[in-house]
């Protein structure tokens, strides 16, 4: 069975009551804004990247807020990936997607625990931060 490493950045966007995240067409889960941080990209630098890619807009501010260690078992391929988080300030609340694949969703905060966010550590440990405003460390095995 083959292994990859992935190490990712994902964006914490919140407007008010509201947080931004964004699910694939034909996916029936939310995930956080980002992506994969390439060779010798620093995760600021890549977090400011993935969201122009995405939304079209970067981040006038970044603050890092937790990281969490997902392990994945995706059509007999495991995956191990490292997620820095990072709060993002935005100044465009009218999203619209820059990728065909992607459609992105302003949710209610006090509807989070109720939605189907992956990874399940990430969605905790966001909901965690939100509530204390703590720097946050989750895993997550297959």
């Amino acid at each position: 069975m083959p292994e990859k490493f992935d190490l990712i950045v994902r964006a914490v966007i919140l407007d008010k009551d509201k947080i931004l995240l964004c699910r694939k067409k034909e996916e029936d889960y939310y995930f956080f804004p980002g992506g994969h941080i390439e060779f010798a990209e620093k995760a600021e630098l890549a977090i400011a990247r993935e969201l122009l890619e995405e939304i079209g807009t970067q981040p006038g501010k970044v603050n890092y807020i937790g990281t969490v260690e997902n392990l994945i078992l995706e059509a007999d391929k495991k995956i191990h990936e490292i997620n820095l988080v990072f709060e993002a300030k935005i100044l465009e609340k009218e999203i619209k997607s820059a990728e065909d694949h992607l459609n992105f969703y302003w949710i209610e905060v006090a509807k989070l625990k109720q939605e189907k966010i992956l990874p399940g550590a990430l969605k905790e440990g966001v909901i965690k931060w939100i509530k204390d405003r703590r720097c946050f460390w989750g895993s997550q095995n297959l």
